[in-house]
């Protein structure tokens, strides 16, 4: 599931990604809230991860119908080889259930990044982190395990960390604007 999470209409934006088996969570920092922006992250992804990792993690993408991800082609094939690399769905309108993981784990990052806090000092590295300490959340849905611990489990630990995500000791997890606080 993909979706796009910010506090103001002029940005930043962070585009979410949830993969529903594992409740692992990534986010990728726009400066723009463009299918043009959006769809460079699949780019990215494809330049960094195995065609095979990349077939795991992208092939199937759910999201809504905002006009960052309007332009599905753009999603769906990759502009340089013209080959398919990914079929995008979208929701029915005003049906953000039909996606609920992405958008039950927004939570997360509202605890985190709360509704009115200025964004402008966000760098990648620092939701590098902050997906960190939430992928290091046990959660009762995955029998008290970690979203990190079931991703590295099923896909590997290479793959986590060429997405740029570490594991958390437990008793280090931090779910609080504290957390980034820190690091200004």
């Amino acid at each position: 599931e993909m979706d796009t999470v910010y506090n103001s209409q002029s940005g930043p934006y962070i585009q979410t990604f949830i993969f529903e088996n594992t409740c692992f969570m990534i986010g990728i920092l726009h400066k723009d809230k463009t299918a043009d922006s959006m769809s460079k992250t699949l780019d990215n992804f494809q330049d960094i991860l195995s065609d095979e990792e990349y077939k795991q993690l992208f092939s199937l993408l759910l999201t809504d119908r905002g006009t960052e991800f309007g332009k599905p082609q753009q999603f769906e094939i990759n502009i340089e080889t013209g080959e398919i690399r990914s079929k995008i769905f979208y929701c029915d309108p005003l049906q953000s259930s039909q996606k609920p993981h992405v958008e039950n784990n927004h939570n997360f990052i509202r605890e985190i990044l709360p509704n009115g806090q200025d964004w402008s000092n966000l760098t990648q590295d620092k939701l590098n982190l902050m997906f960190s300490h939430i992928n290091s959340i046990p959660r009762e849905s995955l029998g008290g395990k970690t979203p990190y611990e079931v991703f590295t489990f099923i896909y590997g630990r290479k793959l986590a960390d060429k997405l740029n995500i570490q594991e958390i000791a437990k008793d280090e997890v931090t779910s609080t604007p504290r957390l980034l606080k820190q690091l200004n």
